[in-house]
């Protein structure tokens, strides 16, 4: 039976392309796996097709395993629960991977609100020309005005030094609104740099799963079958946690291109390869 997500990729796949197997379909329900749907064209056409995720799964296990992590400091810190300091925005927390223990919480969440009452006290410094900047200047003034600035130096904080690598503390401006009940310490959202390839050899590498899974199995003979198809679409977890398939001057078509180009030595394990992807346009392009 397919799994919901399963079924809403077939059914918008097949609501974007009708004729995908030269013919419209008359009916179509739940395949043995495999295939995954077995479809009936007008002509009386048996098609069978066999769905699989376009995933990186590598990524999606560490996207899924650092938004645990985060959220788990952030219901320690509680920070929604806290007023904001009068000079302070935002806090940003870069920390060390580290699960926070549960005989540490209270005190990291203690000297994390001390160490940033501290900061928020100390006084904004004074330039002038005989002004000497030694090593120990920003220990005593604000390093975070205007831009905001990383402090690092939690040598009087051991829970902080344990767990935090730095912060990143932004100011507050006249402009800001008066927010209340709402998280002011936070993560940095995702992000760094990425390359659209690295979706693109998901998809390949997804493919040739399927491939090596069938191409010694008699799929169309087993199920009378006169078309093998498969559907590669894209899911909610690579949408959350994957890099996005979109750089400059590259998007959906291009990498569809890619594809091909790549599955053209592939062995005739199916009659038809697709991608499907339900927030593009086209949604689905044959690659195969």
């Amino acid at each position: 039976m397919l799994r919901s997500d399963e079924k809403r990729a077939w059914t918008g796949f097949l609501t974007s392309s009708p004729l995908f197997a030269d013919e419209a379909i008359a009916n179509w329900s739940d395949g043995p796996d495999p295939p995954d749907v077995l479809c009936s064209g007008v002509s009386g056409k048996a098609i069978g097709v066999e769905l699989t995720k376009w995933v990186e799964h590598n990524q999606v296990t560490a996207g899924a395993g650092r938004e645990r992590l985060e959220k788990s400091y952030l219901k320690i810190i509680a920070s929604e629960k806290e007023s904001r300091p009068n000079h302070i925005r935002q806090v940003l927390l870069y920390d060390k991977s580290l699960r926070i223990d549960q005989a540490d919480r209270i005190e990291f969440r203690n000297q994390l609100y001390r160490f940033i009452a501290a900061e928020n006290a100390k006084p904004l410094p004074e330039f002038h020309p005989h002004l000497q900047i030694t090593a120990d200047f920003w220990k005593k003034f604000r390093s975070w005005d205007e831009q905001g600035a990383f402090v690092n130096d939690f040598s009087a904080y051991p829970m902080l030094e344990k767990y935090l690598e730095k912060l990143l503390i932004h100011p507050r401006s006249n402009n800001d609104p008066p927010l209340v009940d709402v998280e002011w310490i936070e993560f940095e959202l995702p992000g760094g740099s990425y390359t659209a390839q690295w979706m693109m050899q998901a998809v390949i590498d997804r493919v040739y799963q399927k491939v090596n899974k069938y191409q010694d199995a008699d799929i169309r003979s087993q199920h009378a079958l006169h078309e093998f198809d498969l559907l590669c679409f894209y899911c909610d977890e690579a949408m959350l946690h994957n890099t996005p398939i979109h750089s400059v001057g590259f998007g959906f078509p291009q990498l569809a291109e890619q594809v091909r180009q790549n599955l053209k030595t592939a062995p005739k394990v199916f009659d038809r390869i697709f991608l499907f992807h339900p927030y593009e346009a086209p949604k689905a392009i044959q690659v195969y």
